[in-house]
């Protein structure tokens, strides 16, 4: 869609009350990573910019606690605390609809020397931005496998389905779920349980490329692989490969050894079709499905 630089001037126009609480005002597009204005303190026009969202906070990658993400996805403002260089900032997002498109506005303020916690003023800038960088990646990370979490999935595999798309490469997703993993429960106890679940995690992890495809706990025993610029038979051997490697790990937990076996669902999304997210699950999930109606330990795609 064409930016219609006179729409966020006028929307800009209802923020100046703002201008003496914040350094920067942004419009951002959180499914494109990219911004698209900028307006500075004490500046009267805003610049168009068209550079990556996550460029200000000087890490080279994109944040994986992404508020402007959130705020979009739950169409509702959401404060946050990030880390810059050498800077404490406070973000407030704000999702707006411009023209029947929905982009954030990002508030601005450095809080660096006036952040205070309990009784004691935070002067030691590294340490707070440790803790902080700690609590944003720990609200995208589901605390009993460490692997990412239902929240990561809907706030980053959106923005791999544009990249994906933009890039005209296949994304592929699977849905790996543990065969009757509530008799293992039901046995062993839940304790066992866990135990399986990070075990199981940890094998997936082993098979996927670091820093390019991510897993994540979809929901109890249900976890999600997603494999970019992966064509559909180099997906099928990694998930034979994921299924084999579960079959044939013996666990063992409290002097108890545990064969398990699982199911696999995938999907591939060529670069020429356009669907939400949530049908891009779906897809993968009714494979998992009749991966399990056939039998189980199959990969079915």
């Amino acid at each position: 869609m064409e930016i219609n630089l006179e729409e966020f001037q006028t929307l800009l126009s209802q923020l100046t009350s703002f201008d003496k609480m914040y350094e920067q005002v942004r419009f951002v597009d959180p499914v494109k990573k990219e911004v698209l204005f900028v307006k500075h303190k004490n500046q009267e026009e805003i610049i168009l910019v068209l550079e990556s969202c996550f460029g200000i906070w000087g890490k080279g990658e994109v944040c994986k606690n992404c508020i402007s993400m959130r705020a979009y996805n739950e169409n509702d403002t959401v404060i946050k605390i990030e880390t810059s260089s050498d800077e404490i900032i406070m973000v407030t997002a704000i999702p707006v609809t411009i023209e029947d498109r929905m982009v954030v506005v990002e508030l601005l303020k450095n809080v660096t020397k006036s952040m205070i916690l309990g009784d004691r003023e935070l002067t030691e800038s590294l340490e707070i931005k440790r803790l902080l960088d700690q609590a944003n990646i720990a609200a995208v990370t589901d605390e009993l496998t460490q692997i990412y979490n239902k929240r990561y999935i809907i706030e980053r595999l959106p923005v791999d389905m544009l990249k994906s798309h933009l890039e005209k490469q296949p994304i592929l997703l699977l849905m790996a779920d543990i065969d009757h993993f509530k008799k293992v429960n039901d046995t062993y106890g839940h304790l066992a349980g866990d135990f399986i679940l990070k075990e199981v995690a940890g094998i997936l992890g082993k098979n996927t490329r670091q820093g390019v495809d991510w897993i994540a706990r979809f929901g109890g025993e249900e976890f999600m692989i997603c494999l970019t610029n992966t064509d559909k038979e180099k997906a099928e051997a990694i998930a034979d490969r994921m299924r084999k490697a579960i079959e044939d790990t013996v666990f063992s937990y409290n002097g108890e050894k545990i064969k398990l076996t699982s199911s696999f669902g995938l999907h591939t999304l060529t670069s020429e079709e356009i669907i939400d997210y949530e049908t891009l699950i779906h897809c993968s999930d009714k494979n998992l499905y009749e991966a399990k109606k056939i039998g189980r330990n199959k990969v079915v795609g």
